[in-house]
């Protein structure tokens, strides 16, 4: 399969709701992502999660609205159904909250493969 990285972070904090683009960053080598997961700091209903690719949705409306189930999108490189998601060396990638209340944290784990692999 090849070398798989993990990329991850949590954001958020009281007082500031999540909304489009609530993360940034850009990645020097090409990236295959075949899985995520998702959670928020406490139940937030109807909230789900986007993976933009330079502006475009890459991957949309991860569920994240519970925070004892965490939300997954799994590719087949994983045993899940979804297609993996290339992304460009340089490419800029963002992260929508959509529908999220105040106050939420979001976790979230991004596996991602270095490279473009199987897409």
């Amino acid at each position: 399969m090849g070398d798989m990285i993990a990329i991850c972070f949590v954001e958020g904090e009281v007082g500031v709701t999540l909304g489009d683009n609530f993360r940034y960053f850009t990645t020097d080598v090409p990236l295959t992502i075949v899985g995520v997961s998702c959670s928020p700091s406490a139940n937030d209903a109807d909230l789900t999660i986007d993976i933009n690719d330079d502006g475009a949705a890459a991957i949309a409306a991860i569920a994240c609205a519970t925070k004892a189930t965490p939300g997954t999108w799994k590719s087949t490189h994983l045993g899940g159904a979804q297609t993996p998601v290339s992304i460009a060396a340089g490419s800029k990638i963002s992260f929508d909250a959509n529908d999220a209340a105040a106050d939420t944290r979001v976790g979230v784990l991004i596996f991602a493969l270095v490279g473009a692999k199987n897409v």
